[in-house]
């Protein structure tokens, strides 16, 4: 009787370690395509046949099991957990990156929308957001990601430029006063400042990485919510809904059109990642065209990485290689993309 028991344990233990041990791996995989106009909500919005779709990918963190059957999957890839996490950073750290990504993606996206329909924005600084903390710094057992800096030595933090320089201008051991923001409840902390750890240019200060905190005021209001999709990727999309979602004709035609790439404040595109993977999840979704940045790189950049392709390069790629219907569409604006859909023929 103790032998099978003893199997039956060895069993569930051998169970246990192929599907619930995280290996330093993700597997990921092509995700779907999500229409932009279900995450958009305003007072003043209209309904149209087509739709503007951001694309996802899955990603996950790899087990024996699941690292062994992505192998056999012809769409899914293995990303060493350093290609994807910056060094040190934590579990909560990543998420919380990730949501500021988001948030950024879809300040930048109103910013423009508004800025194109000839619409009112106000931006206001709120304070800059902590995204990093380094291990064993001077910050360490004070500030954690996602606090938000609102004051420094008793004064407002009206910019990052500001912050800045007020921490420069202070020597190892001295002190710096702040006032921070933690889950809705204000905070004070003096912290002595001390050397980086491993910072290359050995400099003192309070060891974090920070990135802006901001909102944006529209007339008229309008709120995106996307709170379970992180990255910055979104943006380009998100800026054609909100533009559809506020004009009375349909820019899409009809057409279901997807596509992927950051929105930068002055209306330019920016590059993203893994868009094989979303060009293999938009062709699954049955979408019309797909928006691929297409800005050549520059020398220095294809000096270093001489295989290195454009996103529209990459995606052309994957479309020849699944054989999908739907067309890939160079841009490198806002601009670019509007251009294209004004020239569509009603479907």
């Amino acid at each position: 009787m103790r032998k099978p028991i003893v199997t039956f344990m060895i069993a569930i233990a051998a169970i246990a370690f192929l599907t619930l041990y995280r290996l330093d791996y993700y597997i990921v995989k092509p995700g779907h395509a999500y229409d932009v106009s279900e995450f958009i909500d305003s007072e003043q919005l209209y309904a149209h046949e087509g739709t503007l779709n951001l694309m996802t990918v899955a990603m996950q963190v790899a087990t024996p099991l699941s690292y062994a059957l992505s192998w056999f999957d012809t769409s899914s890839d293995i990303a060493k957990k350093t290609d994807v996490r910056r060094q040190d950073e934590s579990d909560k750290e990543y998420e919380i990156r990730q949501e500021k990504q988001m948030a950024d993606s879809q300040f930048n996206a109103k910013y423009v929308a508004y800025q194109k329909l000839g619409l009112k924005t106000k931006v206001q600084f709120e304070g800059l957001y902590i995204v990093h903390v380094v291990p064993k710094g001077a910050a360490e057992k004070y500030l954690q990601a996602g606090d938000e800096v609102i004051a420094v030595d008793g004064k407002e933090v009206t910019s990052l430029d500001s912050f800045s320089k007020t921490i420069a201008s202070k020597k190892e051991n001295e002190n710096v006063a702040l006032t921070f923001i933690r889950q809705g409840k204000e905070h004070k902390v003096t912290i002595a400042l001390k050397p980086i750890p491993n910072d290359a240019k050995g400099r003192t200060g309070l060891g974090v990485a920070y990135n802006a905190a901001q909102t944006i005021i529209t007339e008229p209001a309008i709120e995106l919510e996307a709170s379970d999709i992180g990255g910055p990727s979104a943006g380009l999309m998100f800026t054609l809904g909100i533009m559809n979602a506020l004009s009375e004709e349909d820019l899409t035609k009809g057409y279901d059109v997807a596509g992927s790439g950051t929105m930068n404040l002055d209306g330019t595109v920016g590059a993203i990642g893994e868009i094989g993977k979303k060009v293999i999840a938009a062709h699954r979704d049955g979408m019309a065209y797909f928006f691929a940045l297409a800005t050549p790189l520059d020398d220095a950049y294809k000096k270093s990485f001489p295989d290195a392709q454009t996103n529209y390069e990459e995606a052309q790629a994957m479309a020849q290689t699944i054989g999908t219907k739907m067309e890939i569409v160079p841009v490198s604006s806002i601009d670019d993309a509007l251009a294209f859909l004004a020239q569509l023929p009603p479907k």
